[in-house]
């Protein structure tokens, strides 16, 4: 029996939020200098790449990084846009570019073969 914490598409979901994390944190800490930023960024990432590791096992490397980076990209652009107010720096061909990047995962999840890598 799998273990549902070992979920393909659970870590797809993870790998990705700990992507944003550090990728948040990372800019956090060029704007502060603090430490514990810069600590937190360094514990996280190994993190980061030991769980696309394993959705590249499963869903083969071009899959697992046309989701995987493409989730990486829109977890902070939503993290830029809500929680830092970033939104009126963004031009409508960029706000377009965004939108296509969630059109790429909707295909690619919704259009999923199920075949293994």
């Amino acid at each position: 029996m799998k273990s549902f914490l070992l979920a393909p598409w659970l870590v797809v979901l993870i790998c990705a939020g700990l992507s944003t994390l550090a990728d948040t944190l990372g800019t956090i800490w060029w704007e502060q200098k603090k430490m514990w930023v810069l600590v937190a960024v360094t514990g996280i990432a190994p993190f980061v790449f030991l769980t696309f590791g394993y959705v590249g096992s499963h869903f083969g490397l071009a899959k697992a990084s046309s989701l995987t980076n493409t989730l990486v990209v829109i977890g902070p652009i939503l993290v830029g846009i809500f929680f830092r107010g970033e939104l009126r720096q963004l031009s409508p061909v960029e706000m377009a570019g965004m939108a296509l990047a969630v059109s790429g995962i909707v295909l690619l999840t919704a259009f999923n073969s199920d075949q293994p890598a």
